[in-house]
């Protein structure tokens, strides 16, 4: 079983960052982390979860996906995704579903694993330690950004 900690951010300016690590046993296989421009905090907690899950097998990956996004986390617990897709990508509000690109490229990432993708919502900023590691990445991609080379997402 692999866990995939995600985190994302932005910045007032729209300065977005993302991370994730892949966890096995407790141990660190692989963490990454980037910058993107003209962004949202929630655009950057999809973009990070959909970076990771790239990056297994998934004929045979079985995943539990820990993230301090509500936002993301409880679409699949609590299957919203099912209703917007019923209702033409419309909230409940009857408005456009934001982030519908990442949303979209998200589910389909999920739904092309051959195992079912497990979802955990975690505190952020509670001292868990692979949440805490994500978040450490973003902070140095801000600290250490000269702005030159970000992509927009």
């Amino acid at each position: 079983m692999f866990h995939l900690y995600s985190d994302g951010g932005c910045r007032s300016r729209g300065l977005g960052a993302w991370a994730y690590a892949i966890i096995r046993d407790d141990q660190l296989l692989e963490d990454k982390s980037g910058l993107i421009d003209e962004t949202t905090n929630n655009r950057m907690e999809l973009y990070s979860i959909i970076q990771g899950l790239k990056r297994f097998d998934k004929a045979v990956a079985e995943i539990t996906v820990f993230s301090d996004s509500a936002y993301c986390v409880n679409c699949f617990l609590q299957k919203w995704y099912v209703k917007w897709r019923k209702n033409g990508w419309k909230n409940a509000s009857h408005d456009e579903v934001l982030n519908r690109d990442l949303w979209e490229e998200l589910l389909a990432l999920v739904e092309s694993f051959q195992k079912p993708v497990q979802w955990q919502l975690v505190k952020g900023h509670s001292g868990n330690r692979w949440n805490e590691h994500c978040d450490s990445l973003c902070g140095q991609q801000y600290n250490n950004s000269g702005i030159g080379g970000i992509v927009k997402v």
